[in-house]
């Protein structure tokens, strides 16, 4: 006989009842192959007495492999595993600390390894930092809250807890659409957006829909490192084009179209991603020009537009769009808060229908009641509240950080101030190497990014993305402090 009692191990803190635990255990055995079919096993009451558990608990067990199929319990004879079941080659017991353990460390069959993309990292948001996004503190999370609840308990929006459109709710589509038409200058309707989940989502399926293996895109040098990766994911190939003070560089588009044919140019024109400077007018003229002249798509990607300190915000390429030229994606991520997954891509009709058509593979829809707690926030103008008390808090932090890194570390951070988003672009001098800079602020409590997922050439930049929005005046002057000692104590 099996020593059961070293096999089923019963935890009675577990949430899984104790006569699962004793069924999933002997199924485990049976999986196994050390139990084969049509092998009688212990009665009731004496597997009781082995688990020191009560018989109506074993009972009910049995019972339960018997509904599964995986016994059979013969009046007068008792309980015998299922001869249905095919023939195992016994394994080996395991001991009880192989058998914690005992789920496959990797699978049993080949899994190709992804090159391209690095390895997914914890965002490390617990520790506190120059994290590069927006302070959840200052979540409208009260008005968010009620906005969901009274959504829920409306019961004409039970409806909404079923399936929806699969470019999302109409009602926030239109509502999206009105206030990116008085905020941005578009003139489009609801039926030129669809939902997604964040901005990435929406330039994942653009490519799918649109791009083929060999493909030729433009981007930045330095760019958004994961924009760059959905291309080359995609097999597409991807030429590097210098972006200085006044955005990329449109005349070196320009002599690449003369010579190639490209598919593509991906922007983030309002502040680039990641050296915060500004498309310029004349640039963005002769860009839309180009991309008629030439068939390219424009992929103005916006992922700031509502953080914007000076005037105001420049109207996106999409505003002065004639051809259907250009896709314009944004997100509510930064403006509420990144937990919100919740995107947006605008374009012409044709196009919307079919992301919507390739989402439906992936992602039949986007989350309906969310979508209408944040129609209620903006009809009730939370929205607009939230970011006006938002931007000024972040304008005074972005004050705060540039003029205290001005004071103590001008001779090794040059830097502008940013006129919008939620970083500073941050070029560090030589002898301060970032890596193991990072590497010696996080021993001390702080996060800081190494600047290696910015390099996009094997000349290292030695830059990074200092965020500011993150933390109060208090804790970016403790954090700049510390910056400041491990920098001094090297040189």
């Amino acid at each position: 006989m099996l020593p059961w009692k070293t096999i089923i191990q019963i935890q009675k803190d577990s949430d899984c009842p104790i006569y699962l635990q004793i069924a999933n255990a002997i199924i485990q055995e049976i999986k196994r192959g050390r139990v084969g079919p049509g092998i009688k096993l212990p009665g009731t009451r004496l597997l009781s007495e082995m688990l020191n558990i009560h018989r109506k608990t074993i009972v009910r067990a049995f019972e339960e492999l018997d509904a599964q199929g995986w016994i059979e319990m013969r009046p007068s004879q008792g309980s015998f595993t299922s001869r249905q079941l095919p023939e195992i080659n016994p394994r080996k017991l395991l001991n009880n600390s192989e058998r914690s353990n005992s789920f496959p460390a990797a699978t049993g069959y080949p899994v190709r390894v992804n090159k391209l993309i690095r390895s997914p990292v914890s965002p490390l948001r617990h520790i506190q930092g120059f994290h590069d996004g927006p302070d959840t503190r200052l979540v409208p999370s009260g008005e968010l809250a009620k906005a969901y609840r009274s959504v829920l308990l409306k019961k004409v929006n039970l409806k909404y807890t079923s399936y929806v459109e699969t470019a999302g709710v109409t009602r926030f589509r239109q509502i999206l659409s009105d206030y990116l038409n008085d905020s941005r200058g578009l003139q489009t309707t609801y039926e030129n957006i669809m939902i997604t989940r964040g901005s990435a989502m929406g330039l994942y399926l653009i490519v799918c829909v649109l791009f083929s293996k060999g493909d030729i895109v433009i981007v930045g040098d330095t760019s958004y490192y994961y924009a760059d990766h959905t291309f080359l994911n995609a097999g597409m190939q991807l030429v590097r084009v210098r972006v200085d003070d006044c955005g990329i560089d449109v005349g070196a588009i320009e002599k690449i179209c003369r010579k190639k044919k490209i598919k593509a140019v991906h922007v983030t024109s309002h502040h680039h991603y990641p050296t915060t400077v500004t498309l310029s007018a004349n640039r963005r003229m002769k860009l839309l020009a180009l991309a008629e002249q030439f068939g390219f798509v424009i992929i103005e990607d916006d992922y700031d537009y509502d953080f914007h300190y000076l005037s105001s915000p420049i109207l996106p390429l999409v505003s002065a769009d004639s051809g259907g030229m250009v896709i314009y994606i944004g997100t509510l991520s930064k403006t509420v808060a990144p937990a919100i997954r919740t995107g947006y891509v605008v374009a012409p009709v044709n196009l919307i229908l079919e992301l919507a058509r390739l989402r439906q593979l992936v992602d039949s829809q986007g989350d309906p009641i969310m979508e209408l707690a944040l129609s209620d926030m903006f009809e009730d103008g939370s929205i607009k509240r939230h970011m006006k008390k938002a931007l000024h808090e972040y304008r005074l932090r972005r004050d705060f950080v540039c003029a205290t890194l001005s004071h103590l570390l001008s001779d090794i951070i040059d830097f502008k101030i940013p006129d919008g988003g939620l970083a500073i672009w941050a070029k560090f001098h030589p002898s301060v190497p970032l890596p193991p800079l990072a590497e010696k602020l996080k021993a001390r409590g702080i996060i800081l990014s190494n600047g290696l997922i910015h390099n996009t050439t094997p000349l290292a930049l030695n830059s990074t993305r200092i965020g500011f929005g993150w933390m109060t005046e208090k804790e970016s002057e403790k954090a700049i402090g510390i910056l400041a000692d491990i920098i001094r104590s090297e040189i």
